[in-house]
């Protein structure tokens, strides 16, 4: 009888020292649990931090390329300088105070394309085959108040307007913005010349940037196609635009 007194004693306090071994067990898995969260959420937090300096670095190099390109456009019109500054100071207001965000609503970036298309306009010919198609405005819905990565039409239009041939007769510049299902569309497509382009320092540094904003700002919801057919170069961008 003793004895079985005994050894049940014994088997009393092993299972009690198990029982409080898993619990110390738990106590661990539960504060490793918690460390890892909150790394995961620092992770997180310098992700971000990351991306939202990457971007700005970007910006900083596209804004005063901008700034150069959209002067060149103006410089030999003395005529039209009212027209043409109007339309910089709306272009500079924009790269200088707006661009600056994360987002901006689709409405201020439709009005800084509308001005830097305009501006570029200024250097063609009234002859010139210049197609502007916009029916973003006849959408569905509270579409002004979309939310859009800032000057991200600003490549594609620009290129067209740099490397189209103004010299043939047959030379276009044809600009689409499309919005549909809350995807943003802009197709822009343009004549080049047939000759091969010379090599500047910087040439392609648009669309490089363009292309490395977009990886940053939106993973898996945007498709950029650039098609080469011919003469005739074409560039479309779809972005599924934020809430």
């Amino acid at each position: 009888m003793g004895s079985m007194l005994f050894a049940v004693i014994i088997l009393s306090i092993v299972l009690l020292a198990a029982l409080l071994y898993i619990l110390l067990i738990s106590m661990k898995l539960r504060e490793l649990t918690k460390q890892q969260s909150g790394l995961s959420e620092r992770n997180q937090e310098l992700n971000a931090m990351m991306h939202s300096s990457e971007l700005k670095a970007l910006r900083y190099k596209l804004n005063p390329h901008l700034f150069k390109n959209a002067l060149n456009s103006i410089q030999s019109h003395a005529y039209q300088t009212y027209y043409s500054m109007d339309k910089l100071s709306g272009v500079l207001d924009y790269i200088l105070y707006d661009s600056d965000q994360p987002l901006v609503s689709l409405q201020e970036e439709m009005d800084f394309a509308a001005n830097f298309i305009e501006i570029n306009r200024l250097k063609l010919s009234p002859l010139f085959d210049l197609r502007v198609r916009n029916t973003i405005e006849k959408s569905q819905g509270d579409w002004a108040e979309l939310k859009i990565m800032p000057l991200v039409t600003v490549d594609l239009i620009e290129n067209a307007f740099k490397h189209t041939d103004f010299q043939k007769t047959e030379s276009f510049i044809s600009i689409s913005f499309q919005l549909e299902k809350g995807w943003f569309q802009l197709e822009v497509s343009n004549r080049v010349s047939e000759k091969p382009p010379l090599r500047k320092k910087n040439s392609g540094l648009g669309l490089k940037n363009l292309e490395e904003r977009l990886k940053i700002a939106y993973p898996e919801r945007y498709k950029l196609l650039v098609i080469s057919e011919g003469s005739v170069f074409r560039t479309q961008l779809k972005l599924q635009l934020h809430d």
